[in-house]
């Protein structure tokens, strides 16, 4: 089966086109074991980003499946870039981060007031004024225009230049991206 997703979205919004011989199925689809060999643990590592991601069975599951791939890149994708992995990142990549970011937000529909027909027009009183913060540069914001999820590789030579010697792995994949 092949699969292209957008990880700036939840797996939740996965849907197969109409080409596709899973057509009309949704993401619930995925609830089936990653590989024939049904494994309980695996990691992640791609050369498109510094972070390892170890996966395990979601909740109700034994063995990890598709859809626990997709759900655990993410949420880890989605977490804020931390001060040490921008201090990591050279001045070409902190432009492409900013970028990214922008490109995304550009993206996201704009919320803009309550939908609560009451809220709005209860009157309201401010104090203090709201501090105005540039807005979150995101894990997933790393990945610039190849945010787009298209597979698992095994590639052991990668994964040994990867980790520690003398640790122990579980069953390592290598994610591997396209551009949007």
């Amino acid at each position: 089966m092949s699969l292209i997703y957008d990880l700036r979205y939840p797996p939740t919004s996965l849907h197969f086109p109409s080409s596709s011989p899973f057509a009309g199925y949704g993401y619930e689809f995925l609830r089936i074991p990653l590989t024939p060999e049904k494994p309980r643990r695996i990691r992640l590592i791609s050369p498109d980003f510094p972070w390892a991601f170890d996966i395990g069975p979601s909740a109700g599951e034994d063995v990890v499946t598709c859809l626990d791939v997709l759900s655990t890149l993410y949420t880890a994708l989605q977490r804020p870039l931390t001060d040490m992995e921008w201090g990591t990142a050279g001045d070409d990549k902190r432009a492409s981060l900013i970028r990214a970011r922008d490109r995304r937000l550009w993206m996201q529909p704009a919320l803009h007031g309550s939908s609560n027909s009451a809220a709005r027009t209860r009157p309201t009183v401010r104090f203090e004024r709201p501090v105005q913060r540039e807005p979150l540069i995101l894990r997933v914001d790393w990945l610039g225009s190849s945010a787009s999820f298209m597979g698992l590789v095994k590639d052991e030579a990668f994964a040994r230049r990867r980790f520690v010697p003398g640790g122990e792995r579980p069953e390592t994949w290598v994610v591997k991206f396209q551009k949007l």
